[in-house]
């Protein structure tokens, strides 16, 4: 055990700033070409927009689903005559839905304003 904790000793004295910068900035170098190379990551871009046009689809689908339950509720209560869901909730639902929309195209819009860019 003595002689573990004497290597290790020895090692951390070896093992000063400048030689654990210098290996790193080795390390660094030697993986630079395959960094440049750009190739790596086209893979993670790929995913990145087919997650994101799939989050579009899926915020749309559940858009449709609630106007349509709500349609249909609001038919139902009127052929019961219980009147529970009227046509101004229909009007809500379709403008919470409208202002959702509407808020994510003007922070898309904001967004491109001040330099940014959104790619498809």
């Amino acid at each position: 055990m003595d002689a573990l904790k004497i290597k290790i000793a020895r090692l951390a004295l070896w093992l000063t700033p400048q030689r654990y910068f210098t290996g790193l900035t080795l390390v660094c170098v030697a993986l630079a070409p395959q960094m440049a190379s750009a190739a790596w990551y086209d893979p993670i871009l790929t995913f990145a927009r087919e997650f994101k046009t799939g989050l579009i689809v899926l915020g749309g689908i559940a858009a449709l689903c609630s106007m349509v339950y709500c349609g249909i509720g609001w038919l139902v209560s009127r052929m019961v005559g219980s009147m529970e869901i009227q046509f101004f909730d229909y009007l809500k639902t379709a403008g919470v839905i409208g202002v959702v929309g509407g808020s994510v195209a003007l922070a898309t819009w904001a967004y491109s304003l001040w330099g940014g860019t959104i790619t498809s």
